[in-house]
């Protein structure tokens, strides 16, 4: 399910609370457009779901709240994709929300993370609807279905995660099942900007005053030059006429 509205503006992003993408029936789910400093306008949550198109935060499903949207008891009908969306028709980027129907969910990071940052993934359980979730028990993690290991805590911890590390991940507890399949993302860490150039290099004044110096020696030169060469040139000039006289 992809977002088709003309959106030439991400000037705002959508943030989740609980902050990951499955959860449970009946969970509480909080929805708010996080905008810009400069952006004006009223922002509202919209999302796809399998039986609606651009659906506005309502009554129907959820509670508006100016920008934000409550979703107070969340049901398998209200997985689907979601985002803000301005007056002007300016979108920010989407999230896919799944409201699994089992009793073991996957809590990834909802939103791409960057590349070097450190990661957790943990494995949730919920024995009944009315329960509380834990994930205080040992799970099974697995990446694109491949096994990456048991831990005895429920958690999984990249301490810097690699582009290599995105994937669909699941958890699996030891009695109660595997869970659905959740995406993590990985984006390229921003390259810093090119150094400037360096600046030109800076005369001391000791090599300052040298070259005066030789430009005044040349100067002097020069002009002493030019007046011994006038002199030859004019006794040279008297003597041919003097001799031609006689």
């Amino acid at each position: 399910m992809e977002v088709t509205s003309l959106c030439l503006l991400l000037s705002a992003t959508l943030n989740i609370h609980p902050h990951r993408s499955h959860f449970f029936w009946y969970e509480h789910i909080a929805l708010s457009c996080e905008t810009a400093a400069l952006t004006s306008g009223n922002w509202t949550v919209k999302r796809n779901t399998s039986s609606q198109t651009f659906e506005p935060c309502s009554a129907g499903w959820g509670i508006p709240q100016g920008s934000s949207c409550i979703v107070q008891y969340a049901y398998p009908a209200d997985s689907g994709v979601y985002w803000c969306e301005s007056e002007q028709g300016c979108c920010s980027s989407s999230l896919n929300i799944t409201i699994a129907g089992g009793a073991v969910i996957i809590a990834a990071p909802p939103l791409p993370v960057t590349e070097g940052d450190e990661v957790t993934l943990s494995c949730h359980y919920r024995e009944d609807e009315n329960g509380k979730a834990t994930s205080n028990f040992s799970a099974k993690y697995y990446k694109n279905g491949v096994f990456r290991g048991t831990y005895p805590t429920g958690t999984m911890t990249f301490t810097s995660v690699s582009t290599s590390d995105e994937g669909f991940y699941t958890c699996e507890h030891p009695t109660q099942g595997e869970s659905p399949q959740s995406w993590m993302s990985i984006r390229g860490r921003a390259q810093p900007p090119p150094l400037p150039p360096p600046p030109p290099p800076v005369l001391s004044v000791p090599r300052l005053v040298c070259i005066i110096l030789l430009i005044i020696v040349y100067v002097v030169l020069s002009v002493v030059c030019v007046t011994v060469h006038r002199k030859w040139a004019r006794a040279r000039a008297e003597a041919k006429r003097a001799s031609d006289q006689l």
